[in-house]
């Protein structure tokens, strides 16, 4: 009777909980860090309610706070791994050096030839999906180190969270216009072209995004019922991801660059402390290796976002940003070719930490479950 009773008690909910560095790293840098995006949310309104003009030195104050101490230093962070990794330095010499020096002058262009506002619009597009794809990376990752034979959720929590966070950045841009585009202010005389999506379509679009949000829902209470383990990290990581999004692009009403703030602070401590993990596990001989490049980039932002934010008031100004502009581009393009575990070997001694008690433990994990994060 006994052992009858205990086969039908109800399962106990666990989780697998394997961090890509330690617990505390990871919900410090790649979890509870969404909050910032919160924290810039409430600056601006704190900023309009003491007085400040909302479409003047409010978004300015926001966005410099943003762009100079979060974003441009992220941007500059690449650099550890595109010029001081000399592996990968070598495997791409041509585009690290006159490319790259070509991609910059390339900047120059637009403001003179007129097509900027175009080059925003699509910009701010291709910054929406990068964000999405590297907390997909960051995904992956905890499919690895949690659940690397669960192929079918591998695919399935793949496909419907960016289809929830592509579903919420579409809702952004119902309904504005009975255009097909809109010019919508970037500040001052700085406008950009962005799409306009049917109410019907974008509607429906972002019903389905709570659809796949709801499927991924289901498949947890499924494993919860065959009493296997909850891939905690991940679902945390999920959860911070999709409220973030879900509050900027279909409950927030602020104006551009503040959004951008909002959307792509989470992006930043994410890629910050990333890069921390990557640059002292790839130059373990440096000593305070990722202290030395944090205070760079801060450096780097702090020149760059004072060129940028004088720009938007001061025409020769945000002439002279353009190249930044293209180095942010370039790094939507390289973190895509970069951060792939299957075409870049070395950085496999990035699952390290916790995640040395599966490889360590399970030499098959780390032989047939190559982790596959890529940052875009």
């Amino acid at each position: 009777m006994a052992q009858a009773s205990l086969q039908t008690s109800p399962k106990r909910l666990h989780f697998s909980s394997r961090w890509l560095v330690s617990k505390r790293f990871d919900l410090s840098c790649f979890v509870l860090s969404g909050l910032l995006s919160f924290a810039f949310w409430g600056l601006y309104r704190a900023l309009v309610d003491f007085g400040w003009q909302p479409d003047g030195m409010a978004i300015l104050i926001t966005y410099f706070l943003f762009t100079s101490f979060l974003d441009l230093p992220h941007i500059f962070q690449t650099f550890a791994r595109t010029h001081a990794d000399q592996t990968e330095f070598k495997r791409r010499k041509h585009l690290y050096t006159w490319g790259l020096a070509l991609i910059l002058l390339s900047g120059f262009l637009f403001p003179i030839s007129g097509l900027e506002p175009w080059a925003i619009g699509l910009a701010a597009l291709y910054g929406s999906y990068h964000i999405v794809r590297q907390h997909t990376g960051f995904i992956r990752v905890y499919h690895s180190l949690n659940e690397p034979s669960r192929r079918f959720d591998h695919r399935l929590d793949t496909i419907c969270f960016q289809l929830a966070m592509f579903s919420f950045v579409v809702y952004d841009y119902v309904d504005i216009s009975d255009e097909p585009v809109i010019q919508l202010s970037i500040f001052g005389p700085h406008y950009g072209w962005f799409p306009v999506v049917p109410e019907g379509l974008g509607n429906f679009i972002v019903g389905l995004g709570f659809a796949a949000i709801g499927v991924i829902v289901w498949r947890q209470l499924e494993l919860v019922i065959k009493g296997e383990p909850l891939n905690l990290p991940k679902l945390l990581l999920m959860g911070m991801a999709l409220l973030t999004h879900f509050c900027l692009f279909v409950v927030a009403a602020v104006p551009f660059l503040v959004a951008e703030a909002i959307e792509t602070a989470y992006h930043n401590v994410q890629y910050h402390g990333f890069m921390a993990h990557y640059q002292r596990r790839r130059f373990p001989m440096v000593k305070h290796v990722a202290l030395k490049w944090l205070g760079a980039a801060l450096l780097y932002g702090l020149v760059a976002g004072v060129i940028e934010v004088i720009g938007y008031t001061h025409g020769l100004f945000y002439l002279l940003f353009a190249p930044f502009s293209m180095l942010t581009l370039f790094h939507y393009y390289i973190d895509g070719k970069v951060w792939k575990f299957s075409s870049n070997p070395e950085l496999r001694c990035l699952i390290s930490s916790e995640a040395d008690s599966v490889t360590t433990s399970h030499p098959q994990h780390q032989k047939n479950e190559e982790p596959k994060l890529s940052l875009n």
